[in-house]
């Protein structure tokens, strides 16, 4: 039977040579000149037997499989055939959109995630430790009992070898909130309910040189700036560039916009840079930094105290405790937290999403790789004794390997493109997630849609080249 098959394959090959010198077809693709001998089944009583036809007639099944479709089979097989190949190719293709879809929302927020991160907080939060204190009203009612025990406090954790101590009412990213209405020395009086809302923030010690926060311009608050003397006031940058447009604010006076009694005027004496005290992807907001000492707010009876320390060992936290107990034993101490931690802390929800959503992406674009290896596989296997054919009339690996990769590159280039409009459409939702990039960012699409095409290249080359290490003889005796 092998020496019949293979006998039959060199006088088709020498028929299809004939006929291509007579018609002088020789610039035609080679796989399209190599006529195949139509076989006839003929069922007998115990065996199949393969009849060729006539050398040199017209021969359907050539011309089917010089265009790349499979030879022909019984009709109801064959349309079953072309369903469930159809269906599962559209499974594959929905498979590629989804996971397109998912990953360019992933790279969105990676992308995203990774310029947030770039940010300027405005501080320096390396070695800083961040202890929020609250005073208990039942004895530290009395504005002077606060500043006292405050001024007590900072004088002895600074006397601590290696230690650089500071308060404030609020460290930026810890979440807490003061706004007052401002109103302006010589401009025009606003009506109750229409003034500037602004941040304020009581402050203590070098508390701008321990978070190294810049200073643009002026000076800052330092011990001077004391109950009895005259009121001060620093300023960041936004108030200033909102407020004072093309000015020097210092020198000018601003009050509370609805104090009671007598009008507290304060004077600007410093501007310093802005600081990210909410979120990162939010504008700094305009904000007031009044001394401690000259606040006449007694219910400020909170503090976060910030200490720099030599490293970030935390060796010297105890000490720091202590201190504070020596003054009141009775104040709990369960809130100490590294401003490291509190710019993790910040990025938490940001750093879930994007981790979810790109594990959601990991599994589609794995479920997409394996059903494109499932199809391309399934279809290798039932083209086998096409191929085999193909290959015993002179076709070469090249060519098996173009056959293949060309039906997946159809399904790469639906699934692609029904993943690229799915996208279009779904990552204008995502604008509320983004910082610093389009829904639409070209060079996202760009590289996902070639990760998508390596996968399905990588997909299909694994089939094909099982395809191209067929035996000929063995590839024409499967069924």
């Amino acid at each position: 039977m092998k020496l019949l098959v293979k006998h039959l394959a060199v006088i088709g090959r020498k028929q299809v040579d004939k006929l291509v010198d007579d018609h002088k077809l020789s610039k035609l693709p080679r796989l399209a000149l190599q006529t195949k001998p139509e076989c006839i089944r003929k069922q007998t009583s115990s065996e199949n037997v393969i009849v060729p036809s006539p050398i040199g007639t017209p021969s359907s099944e050539g011309a089917a499989l010089a265009s790349g479709a499979p030879p022909p089979g019984p009709a109801q097989s064959r349309d079953e055939l072309c369903v469930s190949m159809g269906f599962r190719q559209m499974l594959v293709e929905a498979e590629m959109a989804l996971a397109l879809v998912l990953l360019v929302g992933a790279g969105l927020l990676i992308k995203s995630f990774t310029r947030l991160r770039s940010v300027d907080p405005g501080f320096n939060p390396e070695h800083v430790v961040s202890i929020f204190i609250q005073l208990p009203a039942t004895r530290y009612v009395e504005i002077p009992k606060q500043t006292v025990f405050r001024r007590e406090l900072l004088a002895g954790l600074n006397s601590l070898p290696g230690i650089q101590a500071a308060m404030a009412g609020d460290v930026p990213l810890n979440g807490g909130e003061v706004t007052h209405s401002l109103a302006f020395e010589g401009r025009p009086e606003v009506s109750a309910g229409d003034e500037p809302e602004v941040d304020t923030f009581c402050v203590m010690g070098d508390y701008f040189r321990v978070m190294q926060i810049p200073l643009r311009a002026g000076r800052t608050l330092t011990a001077i700036d004391r109950e009895g003397q005259p009121l001060t006031a620093v300023i960041n940058e936004a108030l200033a560039h909102q407020y004072f447009p093309h000015q020097n604010p210092i020198g000018r006076r601003i009050r509370w916009g609805r104090d009671i009694g007598p009008a507290r005027w304060m004077t600007i004496v410093g501007v310093v840079g802005d600081v990210k005290q909410y979120s990162f992807s939010q504008p700094a907001y305009p904000a007031v930094f009044t001394p401690f000492a000259q606040s006449d707010e007694a219910w400020r009876r909170w503090m976060s105290v910030v200490v720099r320390m030599p490293d970030s060992s935390g060796t010297l936290i105890p000490a720091v405790k202590r201190q504070i107990w020596s003054l009141d034993s009775q104040i709990p101490l369960n809130q100490i937290k590294s401003m490291d931690e509190l710019l993790d802390l910040s990025f938490a929800e940001r750093r879930f999403n994007m981790f979810l959503l790109a594990l959601f992406a990991g599994l589609a674009i794995i479920l997409a790789a394996v059903g494109t290896y499932g199809v391309m596989s399934y279809s290798v296997t039932q083209r086998t004794h096409e191929i085999g054919i193909r290959m015993a009339v002179g076709a070469r690996s090249s060519d098996v390997l173009r056959l293949v990769m060309k039906q997946g590159a159809h399904l790469a280039a639906v699934g692609l493109a029904a993943g690229i409009l799915g996208a279009f459409a779904l990552t204008r939702l995502m604008i509320g997630l983004l910082f610093g990039v389009t829904p639409i960012d070209p060079a996202t699409f760009a590289a996902v849609a070639l990760l998508m095409m390596a996968v399905v290249f990588v997909a299909c080359f694994v089939p094909a080249r099982r395809g191209m290490r067929m035996d000929p003889m063995a590839a024409l005796r499967y069924e």
